[in-house]
C-alpha cells in the first residue's frame, strides 16, 4: 500500500538519489539536495511530498519555498517541480500534488512543466504567465561610462550599488556558481541582472533570469546590452516580456514554447520572479 508523506530533511539524500538515477542522471544527487536547501524561508515546512510503497521510495514532487517582499509586503511562495513517479505508481503520484496545494498562505508556481503536466495544473486553477520571449541584439553604445552611468560585475563592487531587498537578493543568490551578476545605472537609478550563458539558434546568448527595476533597465538597458556584447561576447539576450515596461528597439518577440504556472489570488505576473525556483537552484 502506498502512501503520501512529506520530504523531511532526513529524506534528502535517498529523494537525491532518486532523482539523479530516475528524472535527470546530469544532475549530481548532492546538487539535487543543495537546490531543495537554500535558506530561502525562514521555515520551510517540508521540501515537496514523496510516495512511498512500503517504505520504498516510489515517487517524488519537489518544491521550494521562499519569503519574499512584494510591493512592500512579506509574500509566501511554493515552487512545484520535479514530479518524478515510477511508471507502475503513476495513479498515485496526483496525490503529492493534491498534498502540495493544500497547503494554505503559499503562492504557487511551476515554471518547467511538460505539455501534459501544463494541462492538469491550468485544470486545479493555474494560469499562464506571460508567453513572450524578447530577444534584443545587443549593440555596443558610445561613450557608456559618461554622466555617472556605471556597470559592475565584480560581487565586491555591486553590493555597495544595492539596497534593501535588492542587496538581500543578491546576497541570497550570489554563492550560486552558473549564475552572473551585474550591476548598471545611473547614481541611485540601479538596476540588478542575474543571467546565465546559453545559445540562441547557434548564437552565444545572455538569459536574463532577473532584473530588479523594470524602470532602470528602460532607461539603462544599453549599458547592460554594451556590456554583455564588448566584456562577455554574447550578441543576444534572452527576456521574459513580463519584465520589460517596453520592448527595446532591435529586438523580437517569440512566444515560448512551454508554458510558466501560476497560482495567486493577488500577485500580477511582474511578481513571479524566478530567483527561488529549480531556474536558479539548478544548473538546468
Amino acid at each position: 500500500m502506498t502512501e503520501a508523506l512529506p520530504i523531511e530533511r532526513p529524506d534528502l539524500a535517498e529523494v537525491g538519489n532518486f532523482l539523479h538515477s530516475n528524472l535527470n542522471r546530469r544532475i549530481a544527487p548532492q546538487d539535487w539536495v543543495a537546490s531543495l536547501t537554500h535558506p530561502w524561508a525562514a521555515v520551510p515546512p517540508n521540501h515537496g511530498w514523496q510516495l512511498r510503497d512500503a517504505g520504498r521510495l516510489v515517487g517524488v514532487f519537489c518544491a521550494i519555498y521562499s519569503d519574499q517582499w512584494i510591493d512592500g509586503r512579506p509574500e509566501k511562495f511554493c515552487n512545484l517541480h520535479s514530479w518524478c513517479v515510477l511508471p507502475q505508481y503513476r495513479s498515485g503520484g496526483l496525490a503529492l500534488a493534491l498534498s502540495l496545494l493544500r497547503q494554505t498562505g503559499y503562492h504557487f508556481t511551476i515554471y518547467t512543466p511538460n505539455a501534459t503536466v501544463a494541462a492538469l495544473f491550468q485544470g486545479l486553477r493555474f494560469r499562464r504567465l506571460d508567453d513572450r520571449l524578447v530577444y534584443v541584439a545587443n549593440l555596443p553604445t558610445p561613450w557608456p561610462r559618461r554622466g555617472g552611468r556605471f556597470v559592475e560585475s565584480e560581487p565586491a563592487r555591486i553590493a555597495p550599488r544595492l539596497h534593501g531587498t535588492v542587496l538581500d537578493e543578491f546576497r541570497a543568490h550570489s554563492g550560486i556558481a552558473w549564475l552572473q551578476f551585474v550591476a548598471f545605472g545611473q547614481g541611485d537609478d540601479v538596476c540588478l541582472a542575474v543571467y546565465k550563458r546559453g545559445r540562441w539558434k547557434r548564437m552565444p546568448c545572455a538569459e536574463l533570469l532577473h532584473l530588479s527595476n523594470s524602470g532602470a533597465m528602460q532607461r539603462h538597458g544599453h549599458l547592460l546590452r554594451h556590456f554583455l556584447l564588448t566584456r562577455q561576447g554574447l550578441p543576444v539576450c534572452r527576456i521574459e516580456g513580463r519584465f520589460l515596461e517596453a520592448a527595446p528597439s532591435a529586438s523580437i518577440s517569440l512566444p515560448r514554447t512551454l508554458a510558466k504556472l501560476v497560482l495567486s489570488d493577488s500577485l500580477a505576473d511582474p511578481s513571479m520572479s524566478n530567483l527561488y525556483t529549480e531556474l536558479v537552484a539548478l544548473d538546468l
